[in-house]
């Protein structure tokens, strides 16, 4: 399984990496919402977990570009999992509109991020984490 995590925190990158580390899960990092699109363009992911705010191209702006990239070129849908601080209703709605879809509140354990990404994976591509590593 293919994943990228967008963020601009490079202690909170090094965290998702330990976290993921014992699942197997190959890894790609973004520092950005640029470095993001550029990933994208040249790697199929199976998910994308997305930090909300980062400077220059949010991760909000980069979901939308996502979301055009695939309806554009007709690719396979992503699942998107934010990350973010701000748990406001409003700014995690937000992030369903752009073509988000789960959210996880920053500081998160490894349990919860695990949760969460097979939480979105099975909603979007019936399959969970354990079938996508099956699969491989």
């Amino acid at each position: 399984m293919k994943l990228l995590c967008v963020e601009d925190n490079a202690t909170q990158r090094k965290m998702v990496d330990l976290m993921l580390a014992a699942t197997g899960i190959d890894v790609d990092f973004a520092a950005d919402g640029q470095e993001a699109l550029e990933a994208y363009q040249t790697t199929e992911y199976d998910a994308v977990l997305m930090d909300m705010e980062m400077p220059g191209m949010s991760g909000l702006q980069a979901t939308r570009e996502i979301r055009l990239m695939e309806d554009g070129f007709h690719l396979g849908y992503t699942p998107i999992l934010f990350l973010s601080a701000n748990e406001s209703v409003e700014r995690i709605d937000m992030g369903y509109q752009v073509g988000g879809d789960g959210h996880l509140n920053k500081p998160f354990t490894s349990g919860a991020l695990i949760s969460a990404l097979d939480s979105v994976m099975r909603a979007v591509k019936r399959r969970g984490l354990t079938e996508m590593k099956q699969a491989l």
